[in-house]
């Protein structure tokens, strides 16, 4: 399983933490340990040979096929392993060699928290003042380790598929999110109700000015049943508290931060949480691990926080974890198929679900002009977020006016674009490289395609298709498909609730059309260039995150 390092770790450096016990450190055999936390202990995975790692995957390769490269978990040794391929950073062309991220093993009982009455009385009555002291020391103490957290940053940017820009970001964000001010006005802003502030909810039972109990008709009746008993009906002075829970969260390794993200939900809802770090994004949670017991080991949000992995699809874990009772919320984003096994599978549990989703752009006749280079570098902006990855970024410009005047700004694009690849040069995996050729073979085959090239090969690239793009085809590789229309009235047929934002220029367009869209099942219709900004306390996917978190209770 590992050992739970017996040291106490409070107070130190979390690189020098990592150093003692060879952690977050890629070996010369291109190894690298990673620790979970168990319930506010540290685990570190035992040491595995790495002959013994490759003869695991060696026998799984053979198990999937010969030639197999998809496979990506094994178990050797006592520990997890995770496998993926090395790029290099200079050519962005695979090297043939591979990295083996180490891990321990846990068992669902170990993270499940059955007991809420605990809980109660440690946890969730924990001020929320405390809180805030504990987000700002995670926050310091990765603060403190930045030097370290670059290394870190290094150690894995050659397996990142995110170009360097979009990785090196990614590591840099993380202490900048454990910022108390924003936690502070992200609950009292999403938890806000009757126009009281949602840290007040988290904290009592809070009376509710003005409201006005009414009885049933059965207190009404018994006005006369009781009358010789001397009952009357007397309403009382209401109470609403938000309660925390008891939560799982099954992350997506779209960008670095989302794991990150998805912990600090819980913990600003005061809440027991298992949270799993995607694959491929493991350092992220592991990090924060290592600052939760540097900074914070003995308190209560530390002891009820786990961060582990497991692959897919385990029964042994899944089936605890998904079992009625295990948690009151299951947090889960990913490809449409995880998102629908948990909620088949976890159908007497609340689940919240960010599904996949993508972005549009809308660009208005008023574009065609001297301010046309600016509104394609807008909505390169927009297209560009996570590199392309994320559920915001557009995938699909609308683009109104004449044939040349789409065809020029699909140049302006392909510029832009250029202009990107210059600036932070985009890996391309070979999968994706394989799909953007079955897409110029086949559904896009009559479109009109601008590419940018290095080497020979697909950096990024423009086409315009005048014919309907079936957008789960899309390969999210910096690539812009451009449509036009008469009217952008007509690309509201387009939308639904798969579409997250829609990006539009100008404003006055913007305006005209925000309410249709709106209604058609868009979360964010933003100006054009907006699509990766957000502000605390904002809703996410159609919902406010920490109010659906926690259990509204009436008293």
């Amino acid at each position: 399983m590992g050992v739970e390092p017996s040291r106490d770790f409070k107070g130190r450096a979390i690189g020098a933490i990592c150093r003692e016990l060879d952690l977050l450190r890629v070996d010369r055999d291109g190894i690298m340990r990673v620790p979970f936390l168990i319930k506010g202990d540290l685990r570190v995975p035992p040491r595995v040979d790495v002959g013994e790692i490759r003869r695991s995957f060696e026998v799984r390769d053979r198990a999937a096929g010969i030639g197999a490269s998809g496979v990506t978990h094994a178990w050797a040794g006592g520990a997890q392993v995770l496998r993926e391929p090395v790029i290099d950073r200079k050519t962005f062309a695979a090297t043939g060699r591979f990295r083996y991220t180490v891990l321990p093993v846990f068992t669902a009982p170990e993270v499940v928290e059955p007991d809420v009455l605990r809980l109660s009385r440690e946890l969730f009555n924990l001020p929320f003042g405390q809180v805030l002291d504990y987000v700002g020391a995670l926050g310091r103490a990765l603060s403190d380790g930045h030097d370290f957290v670059s290394q870190v940053a290094d150690a894995t940017r050659d397996t990142a598929e995110l170009a360097d820009l979009w990785h090196d970001a990614g590591f840099a964000s993380l202490a900048l999110l454990l910022d108390p001010d924003t936690v502070r006005d992200m609950v009292d802003r999403d938890l806000c109700s009757w126009g009281i502030p949602g840290s007040r909810f988290l904290d009592a039972w809070t009376p509710l000015p003005g409201a006005s109990v009414l009885p049933a008709p059965v207190n009404l009746a018994a006005g006369e049943v009781f009358a010789a008993r001397g009952y009357a009906w007397a309403p009382r002075s209401p109470k609403m508290r938000a309660y925390p829970t008891r939560q799982l969260h099954i992350t997506a390794g779209n960008a670095p931060q989302i794991p990150f993200f998805s912990a600090l939900r819980a913990l600003a809802t005061k809440s027991a949480a298992v949270v799993k770090s995607p694959q491929g994004a493991t350092m992220p949670g592991a990090l924060l691990a290592l600052a939760a017991v540097a900074s914070a080991p003995d308190h209560p949000l530390t002891k009820n926080l786990s961060i582990v992995y497991w692959p897919g699809g385990d029964r042994a874990v899944e089936d605890a974890f998904f079992a009625p009772g295990a948690f009151d919320r299951i947090v889960v984003w990913g490809a449409p198929d995880s998102v629908l096994s948990v909620k088949e599978r976890a159908g007497f549990t609340k689940v919240l679900s960010f599904n996949p989703r993508f972005g549009m752009s809308l660009i208005g006749r008023e574009a065609h002009g001297p301010d046309l280079p600016l509104v394609a570098a807008r909505a390169v902006c927009d297209s560009l977020v996570a590199n392309q990855k994320a559920c915001i970024a557009s995938q699909v410009h609308y683009v109104e006016g004449t044939d040349q005047e789409v065809d020029a700004y699909a140049q302006e694009v392909r510029k832009a674009l250029a202009a990107f690849d210059a600036h932070a040069p985009n890996y391309i995996p070979p999968v994706l490289l394989g799909e953007l050729k079955r897409l110029m073979r086949g559904v896009l085959v009559s479109a009109d395609w601008l590419l940018n090239q290095k080497d020979g090969a697909f950096s990024s690239g423009v086409v315009v298709s005048r014919e309907a793009f079936p957008i789960l085809k899309h390969p999210m590789c910096r690539l812009v498909v451009v449509r036009p229309v008469a009217d952008l009235a007509q690309a509201v047929a387009y939308m639904h609730p798969g579409v997250s934002t829609v990006g539009i220029y100008p404003e006055a367009r913007r305006l005209e059309l925000r309410d249709a869209i709106a209604a058609a099942g868009v979360s964010n219709v933003l100006p054009l260039g907006q699509a990766g900004s957000g502000f605390a306390g904002q809703s996410h996917d159609g919902m406010m995150a920490l109010t659906e978190l926690v259990d509204w209770k009436n008293g």
